[in-house]
């Protein structure tokens, strides 16, 4: 079976409220920008004491907000920086320092609950979505910062440039900087991003307190199946590096389960396959034991990437420039066919090729990747 494909309830919502988006978004954008007569002056508070930020979507996303919020963390350690978020990426904003309180997008009785909060500012970091412009529309007295995209510019008080060429923490990072003063003129890296409780730290001990060999993390998972390598590609790569005196670990949530029993199967070698068993703050936990993780573009990559191990990714349909990792200790591998990136805000078509972007990428160039990055 060359491609792993699955359907789930939480995966079956987020298509229905993508088409919900896509169908009516557009039309309760048009109407919220009518009602939005009580418009904010524009300009920024010069004391900030409580600031709302919007992150629906997925892990990846979320992820790359974080070097943002620390740098609001730095600048202002005593504001309130609240998180609208949805149940699938909470995870990663969960015992944060950088975050004060966590609130559900699509809970309705949190989202009237914010609406009649007394934030400064909310900035909605969504893209491209109709629907969070929607609801940023119900902040009637705050000063309401987006990008402009799609028309969603009629709802902010500031709307910010969004390029499809820029790396995505670096788009966040312009979205903070044209309203929060003092804050830095370029983009920075200042790790630690995540912090790991003793409790995931010991849970993570446990599950790797065997393994004699350097461990290489894998994430053989996407979201979408244009996204998918084959799994017999990631079965030969994991038995290449255990000839050559690596374990691979297996990584993954609920949704990759059968796809990773195939690939610890077909590798014919000793596997620890950690798919389903760890969250998303264990996981930043035993990336302090790995030496590498290879990955498709997925949120587990943009966690391996802000947890500073190097990482050897797979891009087909997305936009590299946009997601691709950046520095010496990343390696992006994408074939660069004149039909991708064909990903846009989020979206992919269906591929007549059959993914052939991400078939072409060899078992051979993953390897001397890992090689060039581990020596």
């Amino acid at each position: 079976m060359p491609y792993y494909q699955h359907r789930n309830p939480v995966k079956n919502s987020i298509h229905v409220i993508k088409k919900i988006d896509y169908l009516v978004g557009p039309l309760l954008l048009k109407f919220s920008s009518l009602l939005s007569s009580s418009r904010h002056a524009g300009s920024v508070p010069n004391s900030l004491k409580k600031i709302l930020v919007i992150r629906p979507g997925g892990i990846g996303d979320a992820v790359l907000l974080i070097p943002s919020l620390k740098i609001l963390r730095e600048i202002k350690p005593s504001m309130e920086v609240d998180i609208l978020c949805e149940p699938r990426n909470m995870g990663v904003f969960l015992g944060s320092p950088f975050v004060s309180g966590l609130y559900n997008y699509r809970s309705l009785t949190d989202l009237v609950r914010l609406s009649m909060n007394d934030y400064q500012i909310v900035f909605d970091t969504e893209q491209s979505h109709f629907l969070s412009a929607v609801v940023v529309s119900k902040f009637r007295h705050s000063l309401k910062v987006g990008f402009a995209t799609n028309g969603r510019e009629e709802i902010y008080d500031i709307a910010v440039p969004y390029r499809q060429d820029q790396y995505e923490m670096d788009s966040f990072f312009d979205l903070f900087k044209e309203v929060i003063n003092g804050w830095p003129t370029e983009p920075g890296w200042n790790p630690p991003y995540f912090f790991v409780s003793p409790e995931q730290k010991e849970r993570v001990a446990r599950e790797v307190q065997e393994i004699d060999r350097p461990l290489v993390c894998v994430f053989p998972g996407a979201s979408i199946k244009e996204r998918h390598w084959p799994t017999k590609n990631w079965a030969t790569v994991i038995r290449r590096l255990w000839d050559e005196g690596f374990m691979s670990a297996v990584l993954g949530g609920a949704n990759e389960s059968a796809l990773s029993q195939e690939v610890v199967k077909a590798a014919r070698c000793p596997v620890l396959n950690l798919c389903s068993k760890l969250t998303l703050g264990e996981t930043t936990a035993l990336f302090n034991h790995a030496r590498l993780l290879i990955s498709t573009d997925s949120g587990i990559l943009h966690l391996g990437v802000l947890c500073d191990i190097p990482t050897v990714s797979l891009f087909g349909p997305g936009i590299a420039q946009k997601w691709g990792p950046r520095g010496e200790k990343h390696i992006v591998l994408n074939k660069g066919l004149e039909c991708s990136p064909c990903t846009l805000f989020g979206e992919t078509p269906p591929c007549p090729r059959g993914a052939l972007c991400m078939k072409q990428i060899t078992v051979d160039e993953v390897v001397t990747a890992v090689g060039r990055l581990l020596g």
